[in-house]
Order: C-alpha cells, then sequence, then structure tokens
C-alpha cells in the first residue's frame, strides 16, 4: 500500500521543516509528502522548496495563487497531484509522534475514515522545538507532548464515541462524529468516491464537516484514532477570521446548512464542464 500524506501550507515554512521531520522519524515512513501551498510569498516558498530537499522520502510542492485560506481548492489540488492509494491528511502546523503513521496505517480499511486529533503546545515549547538542531529528537518530542494541553483532544475522544454510537442508532447529526481537518485518513477511493473537498466553500469553515457528512452518506464509516495517534499542533498567532457575533453571520454557513446534500459534490476533484 503506497503511503500519501497530504498537507497545505501558507507562509509557515518552520511549522512544514517539523512536520518533515517528524515525518522522516516515524518507523514507517510515507511513500510521499504533497505540499499543497496556499499562496504563499516568494521568500516562504524558497524555505519550503530548501526543507522539502533530502528528507528521505519523495517530496511534491504544487502551488495555487489564492492568498490563504482556500483550503478546499488546496486540498484538492494536493489529492491530484497525489499517487498513493491511502491518504493520510495533515495541516502544516500538526506533528506525528513516532509511531503515529504505524497507526493510521495498521487501522486502515476500505470504506472507513480515520479521525484523528491534536494536542496544543505554547509558544514557549513550540519555540524550544524550532530551536532545536539540527531537529528535535525523539526525546523533544516526548518532553513536548508532556507539555502540551491535552484536555481538549481528552473531551473529542469521549464525544466522538458517544455520536458513534448515536450513529449506528441513526441518531446523530449529519457530520457527527465531527472530522477534525487538521489530522485523518482514508483511501483514495473513498475520497474520489464523494468527488474530494467542495470547493464552493471558500475560505474559511465548514468544508471539514461537509467532507464528513458526504462520505458518511456514502457509506464510510468513522473510527478514532485520537488517543492512539499521537500528534500536536504547533503553536502560532491565530489565521482565524474574528469571532462574529451570531452563528448565521458565519461565512458558508447557509450553504452548508441547505436541504438534500448529496454525497457527491459538483465542485470538487472533478470541475463542472465550462
Amino acid at each position: 500500500m503506497k503511503i500519501s500524506v497530504l498537507t497545505t501550507v501558507f507562509n509557515r515554512p518552520e511549522h512544514l521543516r517539523l512536520l518533515v521531520a517528524t515525518l522522516a522519524a516515524q518507523s514507517r515512513r510515507p511513500d510521499e509528502l504533497i505540499v499543497a501551498d496556499d499562496g504563499s510569498e516568494g521568500a516562504a516558498v524558497d524555505a519550503m522548496r530548501a526543507c522539502l530537499d533530502n528528507c528521505g522520502f519523495a517530496t511534491k510542492l504544487v502551488r495555487q495563487d489564492k492568498g490563504g485560506g482556500q483550503r478546499s481548492a488546496a486540498r484538492n489540488l494536493a489529492i491530484r497531484a497525489s499517487s498513493g492509494d491511502y491518504l493520510i491528511f495533515l495541516d502544516c502546523d500538526i506533528v506525528l509522534l513516532p509511531g503515529a503513521l504505524d497507526v493510521h496505517v495498521q487501522s486502515a480499511a476500505p470504506r472507513r475514515l480515520l479521525c484523528g486529533n491534536r494536542a496544543l503546545l505554547d509558544e514557549a515549547t513550540t519555540q524550544a522545538l524550532f530551536q532545536a538542531s539540527p531537529a528535535p529528537s525523539a526525546e523533544d518530542w516526548e518532553q513536548a507532548w508532556l507539555l502540551a494541553d491535552r484536555r481538549a483532544m481528552e473531551d473529542a475522544a469521549r464525544l466522538f464515541q458517544r455520536h458513534a454510537a448515536l450513529r449506528r442508532w441513526h441518531l446523530a447529526r449529519p457530520h457527527k462524529p465531527k472530522l477534525l481537518g487538521c489530522h485523518f485518513s482514508l483511501f483514495r477511493e473513498d475520497v474520489e468516491r464523494v468527488n474530494g473537498f467542495d470547493e464552493n466553500f471558500v475560505g474559511w469553515g465548514y468544508e471539514d464537516d461537509d467532507f464528513g457528512r458526504r462520505l458518511y452518506k456514502a457509506g464510510v464509516t468513522p473510527q478514532s484514532v485520537i488517543l492512539t495517534a499521537r500528534a500536536l499542533h504547533l503553536w502560532h498567532p491565530t489565521d482565524a477570521p474574528q469571532v462574529l457575533r451570531r452563528r448565521r453571520d458565519r461565512p458558508n454557513r447557509a450553504y452548508f446548512r441547505r436541504w438534500r446534500v448529496p454525497a457527491v459534490c459538483v465542485n470538487g476533484l472533478r470541475q463542472p464542464s465550462a
């Protein structure tokens, strides 16, 4: 089984450097890493190219000039550029602890969506990892794990099991258990089954919930690897839009809440005819 790791990035070469380092440290390395750049500036792109050289596995950098935040389009770009049978999606600010890739591979099955999560690092711990030369050691990662805030991840694991049980009784909301878009995996054929990510979701918000909802509608079953595939979120200033006063003001909300959403989106991996 050929494994592709897919990530999207916007002006975060140092975060990408640590992601590459943790993939290189896995006992089962990926066969390729596809990096979809969402319109980064020139210096950042040069730094990303440098960190992808000589990492021990195949890499490919593909770009779109979207100016950041076009996550659905960037993910579809990465999927099209990949060649693996099995796709592992990580945000560029997510790093996998040793053994995490093995968890994904060993738990993989057709029509199964593996949903991960991440513990949160603070600024000081993240900066210490950036400064480790040439890359953090296994002991550095374990120390970072001990310092990370794991409360939200543990709550998410409990909530996932509750929603999974409700889904078995056909009582869960269409997009539950929730897919956290920064860390998940599934077979390529299941991504293609729903035509990838819906590019009618522009900017930030709801694109991951929509992808999970359509996968479930297509018969893909969610399974948690939240506590077994250990991952860390590297600190950075937030890129998220300012909190809106009302839920109904959120971008993409009306589109997400439309009636009779089909499993296969129209504007996805395969684009509508002009």
